[in-house]
């Protein structure tokens, strides 16, 4: 009983509720709330209770004189929506155009203008709300017309519009080439086109549809959208600034639903009085007959409804869960998602957009997305892309395209978009934007093209080779010394420009390259034509994305080796020229030193002249045996020579710097002091030895402060000669990394940095090591290692 009652109520619905609601429909749109107020405003609403409201004809369904004499449309269905939530008594003020009517509202006849569109002819001396009503101009063609994307389609061609109207002021200088028909009234224009006197018609959207179904017109269509549109402000006299508060926060408070229920009202709902036609009433009796006879069916189905509903309600849950779930993945992606209307305006963004652009939520939701963040100079084309996706819908979508958007500090960002066009209604959800932030890529690109130019152009040769030798990059240089084209070298291995390697001995010079990470030797190369040249080359291991590379430069050095060659010819007759003159200068010294008649002065002159002409001797050996030993040619004379005696030759040769700086020189073995009697012998070169103690003692010295101990600690571990020396010096960390290299020196006035060079150059031929230990607490120790039986290696 309850479900056939449940039923019947159904049925009853079906049949009295549609006209019920019908008749308590209204052409205008009511709302009894009331809008908060202050105090201030109340008073003020109080004292100008009679609002005079401009009003002008424009073509229906915006603004038209309706059959009982009176103003209707959406813009009146707008205004009565406002007076009634400020609580205003109207006076309406009819008009029969805009521009009478702005001209009226200038002279202080009218307190407000419904409907103004902000133009500067039309606004002037006016306040103007926030706009309220957006309409988009269409292009209408007949239906069998060739399809258009814009105006720019139509040149050539007789398009009629409302000469009143905006876009016909701007027509003329923005499509020179369209033939534009003026009319009075939008019935005339669509008229010339069902007649086939003009080829299209350009009206507002809303407008079209309203007179198409109001005259019957089916053989019409919307074929494009324009670049035009009205939006709608209320106009308020420039003297009332509170009234214009008050406009706004009222058409604030008008609801989605309520705008979309004046729209609808106005283009769907207002064609005749459709509950008042008989056969209508015929098939609605028609129908609940059918009802009837259906009610039995209907309890029947009501077990398997209430299971249906059941099995609804669990799809509705999961599809919630998944619309949930779809928001979670929007919103952790780490990619720009932007959603906007068909008007432009931003109606979705995730959090990555927030990020990239600097705008929050709440800053961009509503905004018009090309006004916000589209570069002014990319407007016109981005525009054009929107509105074209707007008029073809999903088959206009193309490839991914890119760019760039401001963000809310003003930078710019390069994004790469992909579009997706969503299917709705006019205030739906439009388009779907995925963006990729590619600022960085684009950068490294740029800095890639600078990297390379700068290899292809760079003063020195490079060549990118593979592990089989193969060369797979070679710059202009390295062309041009070889002698061949790049093309030609991308085709050859080293060991075609380089005599010094082959197939079989190239990969044991790749394992170097790959041990050291770096390798700086010096070689020669083959010309085109045979001829050689030498060269210095640097050569660097690289491992990139799986492959394994050598980078390396390579540089001709024949001028290089021309000046060594002349510098060591020079060298060599000064030193054959300064060490026979100095032999000779000791042996007579010598010979005077034998007199027995000699006072303590005169013999200790003598002694300090044979000094200094033993370590003029000894300096000018060693500057012939460095040139040997960096060439790889010196021959090591081994003998038994006495480290002792050669230490307090170098203190002996050192005394007037250790006087100076008030420093001792303490021998030991093995970390205690050694007898004056002992020696301490090993195979080795005199020379050598002299030249290895003398640099790093005197270093040792010059680098302790005033008043200090510099420790010389002989020790012989293992078959090895241990030489420690220490002093309470530190190594500046700016040269620790290259101590040991030739030219390095820091804090010395005369200082040439060949002193540990030399050093470490001394014990490589010895076949031992050298190596250092600094520290602010303990000072710094220099210890070298040699072989204790070495033997000549001539």
């Amino acid at each position: 009983m309850q479900s056939c009652f449940r039923y019947l109520l159904i049925v009853w619905i079906i049949l009295v509720w549609p006209p019920f609601v019908l008749e308590c429909g209204s052409a205008r749109a009511q709302d009894d709330g009331v809008i908060p107020m202050s105090d201030e405003e109340k008073e003020w609403i109080t004292k100008h209770k009679t609002l005079r409201i401009g009003m002008w004809i424009d073509s229906p369904p915006v603004m038209f004189r309706g059959k009982s004499g009176e103003m209707e449309g959406i813009v009146p269905s707008y205004i009565d929506l406002i007076v009634s939530k400020l609580g205003l008594e109207p006076k309406w003020v009819r008009a029969s155009s805009l521009s009478y009517m702005t001209e009226l509202a200038r002279a202080g006849e009218v307190d407000m203008v419904a409907a103004v569109v902000n133009e500067p002819d039309e606004t002037r001396g006016l306040l103007l709300s926030v706009p309220y009503l957006f309409m988009p101009i269409v292009v209408v063609t007949p239906a069998q017309f060739p399809f258009i994307v814009g105006l720019r389609d139509m040149e050539k061609r007789v398009v009629a519009m409302d000469l009143d109207h905006i876009p016909y002021q701007r027509f003329t200088a923005d499509h020179p080439k369209v033939i534009s028909m003026p009319v009075s009234q939008p019935e005339q224009g669509l008229q010339a086109v069902v007649s086939g006197q003009a080829d299209a018609f350009v009206a507002a959207q809303p407008t079209v549809a309203y007179l198409t179904r109001q005259y019957g017109i089916t053989d019409l269509r919307i074929a494009a959208m324009t670049e035009y549109s009205y939006r709608y402000s209320v106009g308020i006299r420039a003297d009332w600034p509170l009234l214009q508060t008050l406009v706004n926060r009222a058409l604030s408070s008008i609801t989605e639903d309520e705008r979309q229920e004046i729209v609808d009202y106005w283009t769907v709902l207002r064609e005749g009085k459709w509950v008042e036609r008989p056969h209508v009433w015929r098939l609605l009796s028609f129908g609940a007959a059918i009802a009837l006879l259906l009610l039995g069916a209907m309890a029947y189905w009501n077990r398997k409804l209430s299971k249906e509903i059941r099995n609804s309600l669990r799809a509705e849950k999961q599809q919630r869960r998944a619309h949930e779930a779809t928001l979670q993945v929007i919103e952790s992606a780490d990619m720009v998602i932007v959603g906007l209307d068909y008007m432009g305006c931003v109606q979705l963004i995730n959090n990555a957009g927030e990020a990239t652009l600097g705008y929050s939520r709440e800053e961009i939701l509503g905004r018009d997305w090309f006004d916000l963040v589209v570069p002014k100079e990319r407007y016109p084309f981005v525009w054009d892309e929107f509105t074209r996706l707007m008029n073809e819908g999903r088959k206009g979508v193309s490839d991914a395209f890119e760019n760039p958007v401001l963000t809310k500090s003003g930078e710019t960002r390069h994004i790469m978009w992909r579009n997706s066009i969503m299917q709705g209604t006019y205030n739906d959800l439009a388009l779907i934007s995925f963006g990729t932030d590619i600022t960085n890529r684009l950068q490294a690109e740029e800095e890639l093209q600078l990297t390379k130019f700068a290899m292809d152009n760079a003063a020195v040769g490079i060549f990118r080779i593979k592990p089989s030798g193969n060369i797979v990059y070679a710059n202009r240089k390295a062309a041009t010394l070889v002698g061949y084209r790049r093309s030609e070298l991308l085709r050859m291995g080293i060991p075609d420009v380089v005599p010094g390697f082959s197939r079989e001995n190239w990969p044991s010079f790749w394992e170097q390259i790959k041990q050291k990470k770096m390798v700086v030797t010096e070689g020669t190369v083959r010309r085109r034509d045979g001829t050689v040249f030498p060269t210095e080359v640097t050569a660097y291991y690289l491992f990139f994305k799986g492959t394994e590379l050598v980078i390396g430069f390579f540089s001709d050095i024949t001028e290089r080796k021309r000046g060594e060659a002349l510098r060591e010819d020079v060298q060599r007759m000064i030193r054959h020229d300064l060490r026979s003159p100095t032999l000779a200068v000791q042996t007579i010294f010598s010979l005077f030193s034998r007199a027995e008649n000699l006072t303590e002065d005169q013999r200790e002159l003598l002694d300090s002249v044979m000094r200094s002409s033993r370590r003029m001797i000894n300096i000018i050996d060693m500057s012939r045996a460095l040139q040997r030993m960096e060439s790889g040619t010196y021959v090591v004379n081994a003998r038994p020579v006495d480290l002792v005696a050669q230490t307090r030759a170098v203190m002996d040769d050192l005394r007037p710097l250790l006087e100076q700086k008030k420093i001792t020189v303490q021998i030991l073995f093995s970390g205690f002091p050694i007898e004056s009697t002992v020696d301490f012998l090993m195979q080795t070169e005199d020379i050598l030895i002299y030249g290895l103690l003398g640099n790093l003692i005197k270093n040792a010295v010059e680098a302790s402060p005033n008043g200090s101990t510099v420790t010389v600690d002989l020790g012989n571990p293992e078959r090895q000669v241990v030489v420690s020396i220490h002093n309470e010096g530190v190594i500046p960390e700016s040269i620790r990394e290259s101590f040991f290299d030739k030219y390095v020196t820091v804090g010395k006035e005369f200082g040439t940095g060949l002193g540990t060079y030399t050093a470490k150059l001394i014990t490589k031929t010895l076949g031992g090591t050298i190596e250092f230990m600094t520290s602010e607490k303990s000072g710094t120790v220099i210890t070298v290692i040699l072989p204790s039986d070495f033997e000549s290696n001539s």
